[in-house]
């Protein structure tokens, strides 16, 4: 049976992936406007050219991301130990990236106690023991 807060873990995995993802669309919609706006700024195709590319490939990366952050909602749903291996990964990425702006900004601390919450409950040995128990087939007594 999975823990309460694993199913919450999970779905706020899939929910970041679904924030990131939408992200990742914004960004290539905008790169392709940002390139528009610069052949008006500049004379030439460099510039267009130098932030159509950048903002596709970054528009990529954060796609890339979101697809990670399905795998590991689905992963914790599972009760996959790589799920809990890659939430563990993004927690302490997150909570990293969060540091420098955690001096008087509400909104990055909650995320960063959100992180930093997450780190802690899947690093408890009775859940770490719920995750690699699933991995062991049942043994069925005869």
């Amino acid at each position: 049976m999975r823990p309460l807060l694993v199913t919450v873990l999970g779905f706020y995995q899939i929910l970041r992936g679904v924030m990131y993802f939408l992200v990742g669309l914004s960004v290539f919609g905008f790169s392709g406007l940002a390139a528009k706006l610069a052949v008006f700024a500049a004379e030439g195709n460099a510039m267009r050219l130098f932030l159509s590319g950048f903002g596709y490939l970054a528009g990529l990366i954060i796609v890339v991301v979101a697809i990670f952050h399905f795998a590991a909602g689905y992963g914790l749903l599972q009760m996959q130990n790589w799920g809990r291996l890659l939430t563990l990964l993004f927690s302490a990425v997150g909570l990293v990236l969060l540091l420098p702006f955690l001096a008087g900004f509400p909104l990055p601390t909650v995320f960063a106690a959100i992180d930093a919450a997450t780190i802690f409950y899947l690093s408890v040995p009775s859940i770490k023991r719920a995750f690699h128990d699933q991995d062991k087939p049942v043994r069925m007594a005869a």
